[in-house]
């Protein structure tokens, strides 16, 4: 019977006021079917020949009236079916126009004063120029409890090995600092509830976003990744906090700069159909990095074979452009550069630190990066201590996973 009726709205002859009540009534009736039949309509519909405008009518009815059900559509739309792209864009175009709120504020921080916003999805915002972020961090008790918790736990493990120094670096993003007016942004005060916990031996420096500018500058259009002149800021950051303590380089120079041709969709776009702005990979090379080896999960690797790939062939894989390029997340990876008068260093870090960890790396005699994600249930850290003589314990994450993910706990051997 909905079948039917979705077929009736292509019959000439309806005026636009009972096409546009006729769809959204064929949409709440799908949302009324058990979710098998909703598959099968939703997919009809898609690939079927209705205008564009009787199809964002069909699907109005279906989210106003059936929010529960938006997450299902996006699941069918998202599965493999003809030019699926086009489509999932199209969904998101018009669901966009229905939904978003568009706006500025006058009461943001100096260096934000033009900010104008559009929210895309419930998590994703288009600030000026095309630019996509995440929603602002708003307060949850169990995610204040949780950052928290987290800095407690570095402070126990800094306070077990007290002979080791720890530092502790924040890739700032800008949703952690704006205002869009879902109210006060707590993303700062989640920091304030990890530092509060750590003693005043443990050393901290963070990416400075203070300006809308400095976003633009360190970060991609449609990525939550920093680009490859955030990722060098943070890179300098880190080593200049280290070099107070140790006798290493100052930051490496860059000498050059290479632009890819390849134009891809960040994370964040993905979320929204890939509507947004596209990206470049942008790579450095820097002054002074010397032959050394690279051991990931135990197998001799070479950094330069993913870049040297992607160069010939682009990307024609699942990954984002920005994984591919920078390597995969390998639970352990281990430098040796040779530098016997260097000190040695452990690193916790995620995909942010693939863009930086040869650069870091290349300042110390060994380096042990290790991304919790990956870990197994035998990881020691007594054992890569003693094994690697640490004298440095870094930790490069974002607030996502620093607070907020579970598997990045670090575990203290008893």
């Amino acid at each position: 019977q909905v079948r039917t009726q979705i077929r009736s709205i292509r019959q000439p002859g309806l005026s636009l006021q009972r096409l546009h009540a006729h769809a959204c009534r064929i949409g709440q009736k799908i949302a009324a079917l058990d979710l098998t039949a909703q598959h099968i309509l939703v997919v009809e519909v898609i690939q079927g020949r209705l205008a564009v405008g009787l199809l964002i009518d069909l699907f109005h009815g279906l989210l106003t009236d059936f929010p529960e059900l938006v997450t299902d559509v996006e699941n069918v739309m998202k599965d493999q079916f003809y030019q699926r792209e086009k489509v999932t864009s199209l969904y998101y175009r018009w669901k966009t126009v229905l939904e978003k709120v568009s706006g500025s504020l006058n009461n943001q921080a100096e260096g934000f004063e033009n900010l104008t916003f559009t929210f895309l999805s419930e998590d994703v915002i288009e600030i000026n120029d095309g630019y996509l972020i995440n929603n602002v961090l708003l307060y949850d008790e169990n995610d204040d409890h949780s950052a928290a918790s987290r800095g407690y736990n570095v402070n126990e493990m800094a306070l077990r090995y007290p002979s080791i120094q720890t530092y502790v670096y924040f890739p700032t993003r800008l949703e952690e600092i704006i205002d869009v007016g879902e109210g006060i942004n707590y993303g700062l005060n989640y920091r304030y509830s990890f530092l509060g916990q750590l003693n005043s031996n443990i050393k901290w420096s963070a990416l400075e976003i203070n300006s809308l500018e400095d976003h633009q500058k360190f970060f991609f259009k449609s990525d939550h990744h920093w680009n490859i002149r955030g990722a060098y800021q943070g890179y300098a950051d880190i080593i200049n906090m280290i070099r107070k303590d140790f006798d290493i380089d100052e930051p490496r120079e860059v000498l050059d700069e290479i632009v890819y041709p390849y134009e891809f969709h960040g994370n964040i776009s993905s979320q929204v159909g890939m509507i947004g702005d596209t990206d470049h990979i942008t790579d450095y090379v820097l002054n002074g990095i010397e032959v050394h080896e690279l051991y990931a999960n135990g197998v001799l690797t070479d950094l330069n074979d993913a870049k040297r790939e992607y160069l010939e062939n682009g990307n024609d894989t699942q990954y984002s452009d920005y994984d591919l390029f920078f390597g995969d997340n390998y639970f352990e990876r281990i430098f040796d550069f040779h530098q016997d008068d260097k000190p040695n260093i452990l690193i916790f870090g995620d995909s942010y630190t693939n863009v930086i960890q040869e650069w870091v790396a290349s300042h110390f005699n060994k380096t042990v990066l290790i991304d919790l994600r990956a870990r197994g249930e035998d990881f020691s850290l007594d054992k890569y201590i003693e094994e690697y003589q640490i004298d440095i314990i870094l930790i490069v994450l974002p607030y996502n996973d620093l607070y907020f993910n579970g598997n990045m706990y670090i575990p203290l051997d008893d």
